[in-house]
């Protein structure tokens, strides 16, 4: 196992939507917490964005999406492993997809969200998940199939381009969640270490 604390271990499971990334997360927490390890799901913010202010239409937003996954993460620091289904480098790459390349400001702006998925990508432990099946419509998601490929074709460019280490998983949902634990190392009894505080030395007293 990878995790070393005191910082939980951060793994992101990327690919395009509807690939089967939240399920796998979900998945993986079950195990693991059952194993005794202290787990939890950091679910993607956008979802949430989607849903409460409709679909990002320009590059600026995804400075908001960044900053809510980021806290998101932030806020399971108490975990020793916590399983994304989105990760802050991810803002960059929607935002080539959004950005007016003649534009000054959305130019630097795209320079500041590479500059920032840079500083984030050591933090993850990273998997990439290729699309195997077509994009359901659960009334949220905007892409369709084309868009949705296009985005595929964008997230993994950006990990190679960047020489980003990165291990592609596929396969059923067994297959994938064993290819994640032989990576980054599975305990079925896994007993997280007990912090123990020293003994309170005894009081001494002269007479």
């Amino acid at each position: 196992m990878k995790w070393k604390g005191p910082k939980p271990l951060k793994v992101a499971i990327l690919g395009g939507p509807c690939t089967g990334k939240t399920t796998l997360c979900k998945k993986l927490d079950v195990d693991y917490s059952m194993a005794g390890y202290k787990s939890n799901v950091c679910l993607e913010y956008v979802r949430d964005y989607i849903v409460r202010y409709g679909v990002p239409t320009n590059i600026f937003e995804q400075f908001l999406l960044y900053e809510g996954q980021k806290r998101r993460e932030e806020a399971l620091a108490y975990c020793d492993i916590i399983f994304c289904d989105n990760a802050t480098i991810l803002n960059y790459v929607y935002g080539l997809l959004s950005c007016d390349l003649q534009n000054p400001k959305e130019n630097h702006a795209l320079t500041l969200l590479f500059n920032w998925a840079m500083k984030d990508l050591s933090g993850y432990e990273i998997f990439y998940i290729p699309r195997e099946f077509g994009v359901l419509d659960d009334g949220v998601r905007y892409q369709d199939d084309a868009a949705a490929m296009v985005l595929d074709q964008k997230i993994k460019a950006m990990l190679d381009i960047m020489n980003v280490p990165y291990t592609m998983i596929s396969g059923d949902l067994e297959a994938r969640a064993q290819a994640v634990k032989d990576k980054i190392g599975f305990d079925p009894h896994y007993r997280r270490p007990v912090c123990v505080l020293p003994e309170k030395e005894a009081a001494v007293t002269s007479e």
